[in-house]
């Protein structure tokens, strides 16, 4: 047997072992809690028992992630997933990335990080270990058992020369970055679920704040640090213009980002006034589940058409639905056991102080949770009713903008609020600076064009936000930047949701031909293509000189045949500007054949007639046929040709079949001195937004109209987005905020204890496991 496999088998036993042994501590407390039975268990042979069995896990899973990513070094293509995600002409960084390029590969680096922040619980849970890690030992079984069953090590028939290599749009330095962070944040959500079991069980309801507020805010951290560089990479590498599709693979990872957000809110609500102690239980469970529920939808196969982030099915879907049916049925069952004995303080929900305003945010979270919970879901939920079907986008933002206005006006009141009902009443005094910068700062978009009276709504709450926050966080930073992380956090939700509305009222854009040699003016910048440079791997650039009054310089977006899927791959150049990116996209490159060459170029929309010398064009209507089952898409422009009392019909068109493209051309004939020739035209490019499309006429002459003499031409797209510097500030203050929130938090122990000292603080805590 493969000793990968190996390795993960013996993890299982040893967790198995670490897990049995947690299971008798628990229960010995548990019995000497409820005095049905006085109970002795030696703490030598018992609780070290436990953790000896979880850290052996520990050095042999590790050993299972070093065994992989040897194989991956050493190009061991007799292994199945080495061959599928890596090649010999990868660079060493892409070479490690395959580690998580694939499902197998993905879980053991989850299993990984699991077992080793397991570690840092048995250090820090103290009360909490037996029962916590009893519930961390169960959640790393299920990963030990997903790796089995689909296995990182399985062995291929045969030994391929070289592997298929690693897909080109994963070939990026963020992506190198981006999966390892995201699996950060989802293995870091398993610690608040198991402290909360741990405290339901123990019946210590109020000691689950300390133990579980680091966990939240850690989680918090790294899934939305993750989301947020995953946010970066399609902006920068994937050419589409935007940073976030609502794919529903994206939204599954968004969605417990809000619910641990929420339980991070309601957690201090709960330390400072003793509130909410049911509904914090109830996320760190429900944010676990999802997290559970999110790796289904990933890689169930369930949304491999409605999303292009889909994995394929590797047969664990029984195994996700077990796990988190076991999930909410162990968690929420504890739960209802417990709730009548979980007293909370009530909240003076009333008056308008710091906990009322804390309140609503953490409902605000939830309903965008929920609201994108459902839209997420909707294939699954219209599939148990008949044919699956998927919201469209237009769902999200219509129902998050409310949702963003409600959420920046508690940004711009909660900083000077304060936690008692009857302290705010010069509040209208101390947010008038406030409110006379958000005018001043609101009037400048109006002033410049932005007519939507929902989105001047949007950007006057949000710069109310920013001018709160940043005047609260100037004075905080004076007496200890170790209390500034909320209200930094929150300036970056704040320029986060200005960038988010400034990009979507002042963004414009604008498609251009760009024949080689030939300048064209697009967005007021002069471009001109000067051709490819051919690269070693094969990501072609497409050099293209772009000036504006003082301004040059040579952009290189980059456009390609992938020989991984044999698919067109388009990657953009972006160039940050203070006010504005200027974003250059490649939609198309064009070869012309001779025939082409030096023929005549128009653009034409649905309905329109036009005159080509003693041609009479007219674009009729578009002639589409989709045959879904042999993957086969003819796009046609219906025309009619009339010269002198002749009319020609035809319908030149565009068929795309298995990721290739090619064209099916109109003739028609044309007399002249020489004799009769015949003429072609043929659908170079479509443009479904205006409802336009470009013909190309060969063997006709007209020198009014411009003339295509280049064989060598390439479509682009230029967009100039504003503020999103803005943006970008925005998510780095967020992740630097919560970084503070959480280094002050962090407990800091006066003195580190040996291993003695440990042991005897244990004794002390669970006197019952002494001898």
């Amino acid at each position: 047997m493969q000793i990968g496999i190996l390795l993960i088998i013996f993890a299982l036993l040893a967790t198995l072992y670490s897990t049995w042994n947690y299971y008798a501590v628990t229960r010995a407390l548990s019995l000497q809690n409820s005095r049905q039975q006085k109970i002795y268990i030696p703490q030598s042979t018992t609780l070290k028992s436990a953790r000896l069995g979880y850290y052996i896990m520990v050095i042999l899973v590790g050993l299972a992630a070093l065994y992989l990513l040897h194989l991956l070094l050493a190009h061991q293509f007799q292994v199945a997933y080495v061959y599928r995600y890596s090649s010999k002409d990868l660079p060493l960084g892409y070479l490690i990335s395959a580690f998580w390029a694939g499902q197998e590969g993905s879980f053991l680096l989850w299993a990984f990080l699991t077992a080793i922040m397991g570690m840092v619980l048995i250090k820090t849970a103290r009360e909490f270990e037996p029962v916590a890690m009893l519930v961390i030992n169960l959640v790393q079984g299920f990963f030990l058992l997903i790796l089995i069953k689909a296995s990182p090590f399985e062995i291929l028939p045969q030994t391929p020369i070289d592997g298929a290599g690693l897909n080109p749009l994963l070939q990026n330095p963020w992506m190198v970055i981006h999966p390892p962070v995201l699996f950060v944040g989802y293995a870091a959500i398993a610690f608040p679920f198991a402290l909360a079991v741990a405290a339901l069980i123990r019946r210590e309801y109020d000691q689950f704040v300390s133990h579980a507020l680091p966990w939240v805010l850690f989680a918090s951290l790294t899934l939305g640090a993750g989301i947020i560089i995953g946010g970066y990479w399609a902006y920068k590498v994937l050419g589409w213009g935007g940073y976030w599709g609502w794919d529903p693979v994206e939204n599954s990872s968004l969605i417990p980002w809000l619910t641990i957000l929420a339980l991070g809110h309601g957690l201090i609500v709960q330390k400072i006034k003793g509130a909410l102690p049911k509904t914090n239980f109830l996320l760190a469970i429900l944010s676990f589940a999802l997290v559970i529920y999110a790796t289904f939808l990933t890689r169930s196969g369930v949304l491999a058409d409605f999303s292009v982030h889909s994995f394929q099915d590797l047969g664990i879907n029984a195994y996700l639905i077990i796990f988190i049916m076991a999930v909410l049925g162990i968690g929420l069952g504890i739960f209802l056991q417990r709730r009548d004995e979980i007293s909370a303080v009530p909240l003076a929900i009333s008056a308008l102080n710091r906990e009322t305003i804390i309140l609503a945010s953490l409902f605000v979270f939830a309903i965008s949770a929920f609201l994108t919970f459902l839209g997420t879901s909707s294939p699954i939920l219209t599939g148990l009713l008949g044919r699956p079907a998927q919201v469209d986008i237009s769902f999200y933002n219509t129902v998050h903008l409310p949702i963003g206005v409600a959420m920046a006006l508690l940004l711009g009141i909660a900083p000077f609020l304060r936690w008692n009902t009857n302290s705010n009443d010069s509040l209208l005094k101390s947010l008038l600076p406030s409110l006379i910068l958000t005018l001043l700062s609101t009037a400048i978009p109006a002033y410049l064009g932005m007519a939507d009276p929902a989105f001047i709504l949007f950007t006057a709450v949000a710069a109310f936000a920013f001018w709160s926050n940043t005047v609260i966080a100037v004075r905080l930073v004076k007496i200890d930047w170790q209390i500034i992380g909320a209200p930094l956090a929150h300036v970056g939700v704040a320029l986060l949701l200005v960038g988010i509305v400034v990009t979507a009222t002042f963004e414009k854009d604008q498609r251009v031909l760009l024949p080689k040699g030939e300048p064209q003016i697009a967005m007021g910048y002069e471009l001109t293509y000067e051709g490819v440079t051919r690269v070693a791997n094969g990501k072609d650039i497409l050099n293209i000189n772009v000036s504006s009054g003082n301004t040059a310089y040579q952009a290189g977006p980059r456009f390609y045949i992938s020989e991984y899927n044999n698919a067109a791959m388009r990657e953009p150049d972006v160039q940050a500007n203070l006010f504005y990116d200027l974003y250059i996209s490649p939609l198309e490159r064009r070869q012309l054949s001779e025939d082409f060459r030096n023929g005549i170029s128009i653009w034409m929309q649905k309905g329109e007639k036009k005159q080509l010398g003693d041609l009479e064009i007219f674009f009729r209507e578009f002639d589409i046929a989709n045959h879904a089952d042999g993957g086969l898409i003819r796009v046609g422009a219906r025309l009619e040709i009339t010269r002198g009392t002749e009319t020609y019909s035809m319908a030149p068109a565009i068929v795309f079949e298995q990721n290739e493209k090619r064209s099916e051309n109109g003739t028609f004939p044309m007399k002249s001195a020489e004799g009769e020739k015949s003429a072609t035209v043929i659908l170079n490019a479509l443009n479904a937004d205006e409802k336009s499309v470009e013909l190309l006429f060969s063997g006709i002459k007209e020198p009014e109209v411009p003339a295509v003499t280049s064989q060598d031409q390439i479509l682009v797209e230029v967009s100039k987005k504003p503020f999103m510097s803005v943006l970008w500030l925005g998510t780095i203050l967020i992740v630097l905020g919560t970084l503070i929130a959480l280094y002050r938090r962090v407990p800091k122990p006066e003195k580190s204890f040996n291993r003695k000292e440990e042991e005897h603080h244990v004794r002390e805590s669970m006197p019952e496991l002494s001898n």
